[in-house]
């Protein structure tokens, strides 16, 4: 029995032994790697914030931080990462910005004077080839997402006087079946003002608006007949079919909804010059 005792608690520290360190960044501009516990080493990545890491070695060797006018303190610890865009594999971080809580990836979109992070919104970039588009990004986003009431933070990469950021969206007409749906997302739409965002932390925090029912059914006058006949060229006889009886855009199988969602970031430069980006979020329709 006693050998069975001592069994288990050698399978016990085993595992504990084995135990993984796991930990998340939690710095809101990234988190620097160095190749050695020093601030004056060579700077081989930098983890965005909710990038899970392992510290694999304490070096004792400790450090103050001073960020945003507070006091942080802690040490150099040896990490290694898997699954990181930067492809990190070892190096040494300050554990003052980790925690042990799980931390969710923000969105990271990239321009070239700022860097845009969206807190939890799954969505994936869609390539353009249109040149005319250099200063928008368009994004796709899962159904049951929405970009609205979302906190946004610009990230500046050089220097301004200014940071504003604006959303308007876009309705269009989509045609239901139970289920499958046709969207007219090339013909006419309602499209709103821009509203500004409001900035709810000094350090370029923002959260965007969100929009209400009469917001998403929201469209300009239209005849019916062309309705009828843009649905014919774009989506086909059948879907023309379900629409012999429509009097209106409120009948059934027919509807509006929110297309798009658009942000537009303005960097006024210390000259005076404003430079525009514009984010597009493409929405799922129909449901």
């Amino acid at each position: 029995m006693k050998t069975y005792i001592n069994i288990i608690a050698l399978l016990i520290a085993f595992n504990f032994a084995q135990a993984q360190d796991i930990q998340y960044v939690s710095a809101e501009n990234g988190l620097v790697v160095r190749d050695n516990p020093s601030r004056g080493a060579k700077r081989v990545a930098k983890l965005d914030y909710g990038t899970q890491i392992e510290i694999t070695e304490y070096s004792q060797l400790k450090l103050d931080v001073i960020d945003n006018g507070e006091k942080i303190s802690g040490e150099w610890v040896k990490i290694k990462t898997s699954n990181t865009p930067e492809k990190v594999k070892v190096g040494y971080v300050f554990n003052g910005f980790l925690t042990n809580t799980e931390l969710k990836k923000r969105l990271k979109i990239n321009f070239d004077e700022f860097i845009i992070t969206i807190d939890s919104l799954n969505a994936y970039h869609i390539e353009s080839t249109n040149e005319t588009e250099k200063d928008t990004i368009s994004m796709g986003i899962e159904l049951g997402e929405t970009p609205e009431r979302k906190t946004i933070r610009v990230q500046h990469l050089q220097d301004f006087s200014k940071i504003q950021i604006f959303q308007k969206h876009e309705n269009s007409i989509t045609i239901m079946n139970e289920g499958p749906h046709c969207d007219l997302v090339n013909w006419k739409h309602y499209k709103s003002s821009w509203r500004p965002l409001k900035l709810i932390s000094k350090h370029h925090k923002f959260i965007t608006n969100s929009y209400s029912e009469k917001d998403w059914n929201n469209f300009i006058t239209v005849n019916i007949d062309d309705v009828k006949a843009a649905v014919k060229k774009s989506c086909g006889e059948h879907w023309s079919n379900l629409l012999k009886g429509a009097k209106s855009l409120k009948d059934y199988h027919l509807g509006v909804s929110i297309s798009k969602i658009y942000l537009r970031i303005v960097m006024t430069d210390l000259d005076g010059n404003k430079i525009e980006k514009i984010i597009v979020f493409q929405i799922p329709m129909g449901c």
